[in-house]
């Protein structure tokens, strides 16, 4: 009687231990992404030239981003960020200068002017930073090569266009530390503000 309870004793501190690891593999699984403030959620190779400009428009519950290149632009359906879908490329009579209402804009030279449409795009490199640490902040992505950026604020994304595509992140918003107690300030590093 004695061995057996014994062994149930051994099987459950050993089940409890097994328990416990994989409660502790979850926490630190959770606590890994909940971190991360910014990440590439999706990314597609986009045929044609570089992209000059973005514009994003609703329609039908859905959401459009218009992308502006050279001598066409491509329309990509970003309803679902994490698998953006090219639905069109049509040639542009110029370059698109708003979306909006379901109109679009196009501005072309007038012939005999000088202002040209440059043939090639500047680019810059983009660094997405992480600054919920404001006594440490970091670079968490780069980008090379971008030629357009823009924000989506309601959706928390960001559209980043450049040599290699087009990429979406998405970012939370930061951790605002509380205000400061007067224990606080005694500390050497207090995690208020």
């Amino acid at each position: 009687m004695t061995s057996m309870i014994g062994s149930r004793r051994r099987t459950a501190t050993f089940l409890s231990g097994i328990v416990l690891t994989l409660v502790a593999v979850v926490f630190l699984a959770s606590a890994a992404t909940a971190e991360e403030p910014a990440k590439v959620i999706a990314h597609i190779t986009l045929p044609g030239t570089a992209v000059r400009q973005m514009f994003l428009q609703q329609h039908d519950g859905k959401q459009y981003l218009y992308l502006q290149q050279r001598a066409h632009f491509t329309v990509v359906d970003v309803t679902d960020p994490k698998s953006p879908t090219i639905v069109e490329r049509v040639a542009s009579r110029g370059s698109l200068s708003s979306i909006q209402s379901g109109l679009a804009l196009t501005v072309v030279p007038e012939k005999g002017s000088t202002s040209q449409q440059p043939s090639t795009v500047a680019t810059q490199v983009v660094n997405v930073m992480d600054l919920s640490d404001p006594k440490h902040p970091r670079t968490i992505r780069t980008f090379s090569g971008v030629t357009s950026i823009l924000p989506d604020d309601t959706r928390k994304l960001i559209f980043i266009a450049n040599n290699e595509g087009l990429s979406v992140l998405s970012h939370k918003q930061p951790y605002i530390r509380p205000l400061c107690t007067s224990e606080d300030a005694m500390k050497s590093d207090p995690e208020c503000r």
